[in-house]
């Protein structure tokens, strides 16, 4: 097979399809997409509502729970215990296909009549954990969200395996870390980034084995060491009770000084560990991984990100994927799966499976939402075997002859995911935001939905500038304030304009010795993902000159990377990087 050249319908750049690529979509018996990569991305971010929680009541028993879905969004909610009981049915909500309409159409309005979940996850698995969302088996955990195994966890996202912490990103195996970007296997770290097997490390960056560092960047198994400077233990601890942070004024201050020595320092082109033929970024064990960002254990995949767990032969997926394979242009799935497309929220030994919604252990569907152990089924209706393909294979011919067209004059025929403008949220309400952000007026443009923030019926009680600045003169009454940002609900950043303390977080603040936060939880997680490299790669040159690592003039090897040629840091290959560093 030859490589194509296709120009995207919605960006109208140019983008190439390879023989691999090829190869996967006629196993997947789908057609060679119109959306060019990043476009796809996108269309499938912008139907993973993350973080923007809604309060409203439960459709089924009436009580008062939060979900991602808003009250104006049209979607009928229930909460998780009355969603994963069996006294309802999603057959129940089963309709004819009806020939004179669009199918995505179709499927549209019935994700809109059959109830969703108010958050996603196994809520048996959680114990005293309810605002919690895309997670599982978690125990006394609070705004946690996509993150497994997990106790005493408080403004988490992409935390596994973690313990006692509070305000952490992309972390695994963490215990007391506090506001930390990718790090893992780290014990009482804080305000560090890209750190692994860490412990009593505070302000430091790519470090790696070390003990008892302060503001440090590129250390591999070393310990009393400040600024990069070594020093024996007792000088250590002296100097560290110096500089050891304890009002907010402090922590910029130490921000400021650490964030400028790290970029006198390079850095490895690419975030992860033992990664052989693969390209992206933030990849740990993974095998011809093409185009894959933030995931572990993946094998022949492409264009895919946020992966727990093994995965192979995928493209065109977010979010889960453990022990599952041939997945294609899928926004959450996993578990034992196989042969997914154009789906959401289809987990749990699911086979075979199109354009469906909020499915669980189902066989041969098509355009279902809301089933669970179900097989041979159509617009949630069941239907003989043989009756099932027959009806199957008439949907796809319709879709192909009246595909669904969007407000730009955009087609949808069989072999693209939903369009955006069928997201039940909003653009800003999405990781489509974080990741690739637009402003209200570009968003409209689009043909997206822009949602502004709902109406708060609090008062503020203190200001953040008041709070006492040293958290021992903080009193146990903090709890019962609320606390106005910092930034006044001005900063762009989704802002809440006021939040409160939870009684574990202040303990944890008082154990840890850190002021109570300034932002809110809104604004401090906006501040940690620009700490995060974006979902996009660059092709680029190391930037290790003549005689530094062994060769004579400058380093030859070139990479994708997702640090943009404009950035200030210094980006080498990993040879020069390991040379550098060790």
């Amino acid at each position: 097979m030859n490589t194509e050249t296709k120009n995207c319908q919605n960006c109208k750049q140019n983008f190439s399809i390879d023989a691999d690529d090829l190869s996967f979509y006629e196993r997947m018996k789908v057609p060679a997409p119109t959306f060019c990569p990043e476009c796809r991305l996108i269309r499938r971010l912008a139907r993973r509502n993350e973080r923007t929680f809604h309060s409203r009541k439960c459709d089924k028993c009436g009580k008062q729970t939060i979900a991602i879905f808003s009250e104006d969004s049209g979607v009928s909610v229930y909460c998780s215990p009355c969603w994963w009981a069996d006294d309802w049915d999603g057959m129940d909500y089963g309709v004819d296909f009806d020939p004179s309409r669009p199918v995505l159409t179709q499927i549209n309005d019935l994700f809109h009549r059959v109830p969703q979940m108010n958050l996603n996850g196994l809520y048996q698995t959680k114990v005293n954990s309810e605002y919690t969302h895309m997670a599982s088996w978690l125990k006394d955990c609070y705004m946690v969200t996509y993150s497994d195994y997990c106790e005493n966890v408080i403004y988490g996202s992409f935390v596994n395996h973690t313990k006692d912490s509070i305000d952490n990103l992309m972390g695994e195996k963490l215990e007391l870390c506090y506001e930390t970007t990718n790090c893992s296997q780290c014990y009482r770290t804080v305000f560090s980034i890209d750190c692994e097997s860490c412990t009593d490390v505070w302000f430091s960056k790519n470090c790696s084995g070390c003990t008892n560092c302060f503001g440090c960047v590129n250390l591999k198994n070393k310990s009393y060491h400040i600024w990069n400077v070594a020093y024996t233990k007792e000088e250590y601890e002296k100097k560290l009770k110096e500089l050891y942070p304890t009002t907010p004024a402090d922590i910029h201050a130490v921000q400021e000084k650490a964030l400028s020595l790290w970029q006198k320092f390079p850095q490895k082109y690419m975030h992860g560990w033992r990664n052989v033929g693969s390209t992206g970024d933030y990849l740990n064990d993974t095998k011809n991984a093409k185009n894959c960002f933030v995931g572990f254990n993946i094998e022949d995949c492409r264009y895919c990100s946020f992966i727990t767990g093994k995965m192979t032969d995928t493209y065109d997926f977010i979010n889960f994927g453990q022990g599952s394979s041939l997945m294609y242009e899928i926004m959450q799935g996993g578990d034992q799966c196989q042969n997914l497309r154009f789906s959401q929220f289809v987990i749990t030994n699911c086979r075979d499976v199109d354009y469906s919604f909020y499915c669980i252990g189902c066989q041969d569907i098509f355009g279902c939402v809301g089933l669970k152990k179900r097989r041979y089924c159509i617009f949630n209706k069941q239907y003989e075997k043989e009756e099932y393909f027959k009806l199957r294979e008439k949907l796809i011919t319709h879709m192909n002859e009246m595909p669904y067209v969007d407000s730009q004059g955009l087609t949808y025929r069989y072999g693209e995911f939903f369009p955006i403008e069928t997201s039940a949220f909003s653009y800003n309400e999405t990781s489509a935001q974080e990741f690739f952000p637009l402003t209200r007026e570009e968003a409209l443009t689009k043909g997206y939905t822009w949602r502004e923030q709902d109406k708060r019926n609090y008062k503020v009680t203190i200001e953040s500038k008041d709070l006492p600045k040293n958290i021992v003169d903080v009193p146990e009454s903090i709890v019962d304030e609320v606390i106005g940002c910092a930034h006044q609900g001005i900063c762009g950043e989704q802002c809440a304009s006021a939040y409160k303390i939870v009684p574990a977080e202040l303990q944890f603040y008082k154990r840890m010795n850190l002021p109570i936060p300034e932002l809110c939880p809104n604004c401090r997680h906006a501040q940690r993902i620009q700490y995060r490299n974006p979902m996009k790669l660059w092709h680029r040159s190391c930037m290790c000159k003549e005689g530094s690592h062994g060769h004579a003039s400058a380093c030859p090897n070139e990479f994708e990377t997702s640090y943009a040629p404009e950035r200030p840091e210094i980006i080498y290959c990993e040879s020069c990087y390991q040379k550098e560093v060790l």
